[in-house]
C-alpha cells in the first residue's frame, strides 16, 4: 500500500506539464478540483462538491476536501486524514511519498500536487462516442481500389483520434474499422486520443452492406489466391453458419471486444437496397453464439423494422441505427433489453450536393427515407423505455461535424437526457463487453469514487446551454486517465 502525504499551500497552484510528470514519476500524481459545479453523468442538478484524482482514478467526491495543511492520503482508497508534521520537518508544498529504497531503507520522494480552481465552471465526465469509425478515416469507396497507402490511413486515423480528444470525446465505441493498433498506440502514450473499444472488421454477407465491389465486379474476393486488402482488414465477407462463425472468431483473435454484423441494406453502399434482409436468423445466431463464447456481444447495422426484428430473434444486443422501427418492435426491444444506438447528425436535414454527386440520387433517396423515421423511432423508444445510446456515425471528411449530434438531438431529447446518453448511459453500454473490456479497473461516463478520471471543465452550464459542447473553445480543461491534455486556466 502506498501512503501519500499531501501538503497543499493556501495559494492555489496551477501546475503545467502534468502528462510529462506522470510519465516520469514512479508514483501517482494527485489533482484536486476546487470551486466546481459537478454534473456526475446522472443527476439533473449540478453538485457543489470537490473532486480528488489520484493517478488515473477519481478517489474522492466530497464537500470541502482540504486544500491547506498536511494530510496523509491512502492512494488506493482515497481516504485521507490530517497529520501533525514532526517538529522541524520541512514541508514546502506538494506531496510526499514514503517508500523503501533498494537497500530496504525508508526514504521520501516529493513532487508537486495540482490544485485546480475551477472558478465555478462545470466539471463533467468526458464524452463517450457510442458509434464511431476512427479506424475508417476515408470513405469506403476510396478503399475499394486495388491498393491504398497504409501510412496515410494510419496518420489520418491518428489525426482523427486527436480531433475527438480535442473536442472532449475521451472514449469511442468503434462500430467497425481496424482500430486495434491505434488503441494500443494511444494507451501506450505514443499519440493522444480517446480510449477505444474496437470492433475490427465489419462482417457482411455477399452483396451486403459490407460488399464494396462494383456491381459487375468478379470474381468473389474469397475466391482469389490473395484477398483484396480491403477484405482482409475492413470488410469480411462471410456466407453461411461456418463462415460467419469463423469470421467472428478471427475478429476476436485480432483484438475486437465486440462484433459488428451487417444485417440489412445501407445508405452509402451502392448495390444493396435499403429494404434488403441480410443474414438469416441462423447465420446471425452463429455470430451471437461465437461472441458469447468469448463473453461479449453482437451489434448489427439495421434500418428497417424487418431486419431489426430478425436480429432480435437471433439474440443481438444492440441495434445500430434503427430509424425505421415500428411501435411493436420498440416494445419488443424493451422486453428483450435490446439497445437502440441511433444517430441523427449524419443524416442532416437534406443530402448535400456533394453527397448526391458522390453517391447519386439513389443514395439521396435512401437518406430521405431514413430521415422520415427518426422522430417516430425515438418516440417509440421513449414510450417503452428502450435504452438509447449517443453516437455520430461520422468519419473521414465528415468527422468535423461530430458536435452537430448535440444540436440535432435537441429536437427529440432534453439537454440532460442527451448529456446522460453521452456519458453514464454509454458507459453502461460499454460494460456489455464483459471480460473483454479493455478498461476493466474503473467505471466510465460518471463522476464518482472509483471511476476513471476522464474529466471536462466547461465554461458554463451545459444542462442549460448544451451548445457549449459544440465549440471546443468552451472546454477549458480536458483530462483523460488522470492526465491533463488541455488546460487554458494557466494562472
Amino acid at each position: 500500500m502506498i501512503t501519500v502525504r499531501v501538503c497543499i499551500p493556501v495559494a492555489l497552484a496551477f501546475v503545467a506539464g502534468v502528462a510529462a510528470a506522470q510519465k516520469s514519476a514512479d508514483f501517482p500524481p494527485v489533482t484536486l478540483f476546487k470551486n466546481v459545479m459537478v454534473f456526475d453523468g446522472v443527476e439533473e442538478k449540478l453538485q457543489d462538491v470537490d473532486v480528488l484524482v489520484v493517478g488515473s482514478k477519481i478517489q474522492t467526491v466530497a464537500n470541502e476536501i482540504p486544500k491547506t495543511g498536511t494530510y496523509e492520503l491512502d492512494a488506493e482508497t482515497g481516504f485521507y486524514q490530517e497529520v501533525i508534521p514532526p517538529i522541524g520537518a520541512a514541508y514546502r508544498g506538494g506531496y510526499t511519498i514514503l517508500r523503501e529504497n533498494l537497500r530496504g531503507e525508508e526514504e521520501t520522494v516529493q513532487a508537486p500536487v495540482t490544485v485546480i480552481d475551477g472558478g465555478g465552471r462545470t466539471l463533467m465526465p468526458g464524452i463517450i462516442g457510442g458509434h464511431e469509425h476512427v479506424g475508417l478515416p476515408v470513405s469506403p469507396g476510396e478503399l475499394a481500389g486495388p491498393d491504398y497507402d497504409w501510412q496515410y490511413l494510419a496518420a489520418a486515423s491518428a489525426a482523427g483520434a486527436k480531433f475527438y480528444l480535442d473536442h472532449g470525446w475521451t472514449t469511442l465505441r468503434e462500430a467497425g474499422g481496424p482500430s486495434e493498433g491505434l488503441r494500443r498506440a494511444i494507451d501506450q502514450g505514443l499519440i493522444p486520443g480517446p480510449r477505444i473499444y474496437t470492433a475490427m472488421q465489419y462482417i457482411s454477407q455477399t452483396s451486403g452492406h459490407g460488399d464494396m465491389r462494383s456491381g459487375y465486379a468478379a470474381p468473389h474476393p474469397n475466391d482469389l489466391p490473395i484477398e483484396p486488402w480491403i477484405n482482409q482488414e475492413f470488410f469480411r465477407l462471410a456466407d453461411g453458419v461456418p463462415e460467419v462463425r469463423r469470421a467472428v472468431r478471427e475478429s476476436l483473435r485480432r483484438g475486437a471486444v465486440h462484433i459488428k454484423v451487417m444485417a440489412g441494406g445501407g445508405i452509402s453502399s451502392q448495390y444493396d437496397p435499403l429494404h434488403t434482409m441480410q443474414y438469416s436468423v441462423e447465420e446471425m445466431r452463429a455470430a451471437v453464439d461465437a461472441a458469447a463464447d468469448w463473453g461479449t456481444y453482437v451489434m448489427v447495422h439495421a434500418y428497417t423494422d424487418e431486419t431489426v426484428k430478425r436480429a432480435i430473434e437471433a439474440g443481438v444486443k444492440v441495434i445500430e441505427h434503427g430509424q425505421m422501427i415500428t411501435e411493436e418492435t420498440a416494445k419488443l426491444m424493451a422486453e428483450k433489453d435490446v439497445w437502440l444506438s441511433i444517430q441523427i447528425a449524419f443524416l442532416g436535414e437534406e443530402p448535400t450536393p456533394e453527397q448526391v454527386a458522390l453517391f447519386g440520387e439513389v443514395t439521396a433517396a435512401k437518406f430521405r427515407r431514413v430521415q422520415e423515421g427518426v422522430a417516430t423511432a425515438i418516440g417509440y423508444a421513449e414510450k417503452y423505455g428502450v435504452k438509447v445510446a449517443f453516437g455520430t456515425d461520422l468519419f473521414g471528411p465528415r468527422l468535423p461535424e461530430i458536435t452537430k449530434e448535440f444540436t440535432y438531438r435537441q429536437n427529440y431529447f432534453s439537454n440532460v437526457e442527451i448529456l446522460r446518453q453521452a456519458t453514464s448511459i454509454n458507459g453502461e453500454l460499454l460494460q456489455l463487453t464483459g471480460p473483454l473490456n479493455p478498461y476493466p479497473d474503473g467505471t466510465l461516463g460518471v463522476i464518482e469514487e472509483g471511476a476513471y478520471a476522464d474529466i471536462l471543465l466547461i465554461d458554463g452550464n451545459p444542462i442549460e446551454k448544451l451548445e457549449l459542447l459544440t465549440d471546443p473553445a468552451n472546454l477549458d480543461l480536458i483530462m483523460k486517465d488522470g492526465v491533463i491534455y488541455k488546460n487554458t486556466l494557466g494562472q
